[in-house]
């Protein structure tokens, strides 16, 4: 049972993004407004009433570890309730990139199935063999990334949360809707989940939703009073300005910096590449002026028949496209010279990541 009095008003809670009744939940928010342990109140409130359990994802294998799940167990669960959760799980499973978590409490004394954590950096078809039946969800918490940091989304990452979604929605509970819910920190509005849902990043905005047919996006910040707290309890929020956009106000400040604008006057089509599924078309400035940019990127849906397309990866391989070889790569050595110089804009921040794949490439 929930501990009385220990739920306050000024976290987040997802009963505002739940009214949309939305197949696909996502939030994003600044650290600290609670998004993890409130969607565990939600999940562990549910299971106590059906013993439903859900699909808990993750990137990597090894992000399965029996301190992670006893950093749900314990901070997220036993601190709200009072119902003296203990895990049950095999150790052996934790680095196979699928374990089962099975809990029991003061009342339930036979291990019964609470999540089941899966890695997605599993094969599709591995993906598909975890099906549960009475499942009633799937969470994927801090899914956004920090490029800075050396961290990267795993090949085909969408398609696989695309399949799973796809294929264990079908042991959801009879007449139920089976959800999933994304959480992260908007470190950049980059991301694949977002690629492939084909968000209009400039339409999302800090303390609104963003809904489509079938998603809905909240960009939560911090309640005034819980903002105001946190300055006094953390000195880094007071002495970093750019850890404070981040970390307090929610601002993705890895875009911050990105030069985007519209195609300028001018500019000619000079190279098409293929990345992510994607054609990206790269314009240079028919004017050869040092103070001028020199390129600009945009995304196009389809390409005329004439035109070479170079890719790096063999999985981008269409027709009309070539691997980019070694004498290739010295074509776009004035390109990648201007980049390195802040001379190129961008039709929107997407373009700019995959730009930033193909420069470390070429």
């Amino acid at each position: 049972m929930l501990r009385k009095g220990i739920l306050d008003n000024l976290h987040y809670s997802f009963r505002e993004i739940n009214g949309y009744n939305k197949d696909i939940n996502i939030v994003i928010s600044p650290r600290e407004p609670g998004k993890t342990s409130n969607m565990w109140i939600d999940i562990f409130s549910n299971w106590l009433k059906n013993q439903e359990p859900w699909y808990i994802l993750v990137r990597k294998h090894k992000e399965i570890t029996e301190e992670y799940i006893d950093s749900i167990i314990q901070p997220h669960i036993n601190k709200f309730f009072d119902d003296e959760v203990v895990a049950h799980y095999k150790k052996g499973s934790l680095d196979s990139g699928v374990c089962d978590v099975k809990i029991t409490t003061k009342d339930i004394t036979t291990p019964t199935l609470l999540f089941r954590i899966v890695s997605i950096h599993l094969t599709v078809k591995e993906l598909k063999q975890q099906l549960i039946m009475g499942a009633r969800g799937m969470f994927f918490d801090e899914y956004i990334i920090d490029p800075t940091t050396g961290e990267k989304y795993i090949q085909n990452e969408y398609k696989k949360i695309q399949e799973a979604y796809t294929t264990w929605r079908r042991g959801a509970p009879n007449g139920k809707k089976f959800k999933i819910y994304v959480c992260g920190n908007p470190y950049s509005l980059y991301n694949p989940l977002f690629m492939g849902l084909g968000v209009d990043v400039t339409k999302l905005k800090r303390d609104s939703f963003y809904v489509e047919d079938n998603y809905v996006i909240h960009w939560a910040v911090l309640k005034p009073e819980l903002r105001e707290w946190l300055l006094k309890q953390n000195p880094f929020y007071k002495f970093d300005e750019e850890y404070s956009n981040y970390a307090l106000d929610g601002q993705a400040v890895n875009d911050s910096n990105i030069r985007l604008s519209k195609l300028p006057m001018n500019y000619s089509l000079n190279w098409i590449f293929r990345a992510n599924k994607k054609y990206i078309c790269v314009y240079q400035n028919n004017y050869h002026d040092a103070l001028c940019d020199m390129y600009f990127c945009k995304f196009e849906d389809s390409i005329g028949s004439r035109r070479n397309v170079y890719c790096y990866d063999f999985n981008e391989m269409v027709e009309g496209c070539a691997v980019i070889s070694r004498e290739d790569k010295e074509k776009f050595a004035r390109f990648k010279r201007a980049i390195q110089r802040n001379l190129v804009t961008f039709e929107n921040i997407a373009v700019y990541y995959i730009i930033i794949e193909i420069y470390n490439f070429i």
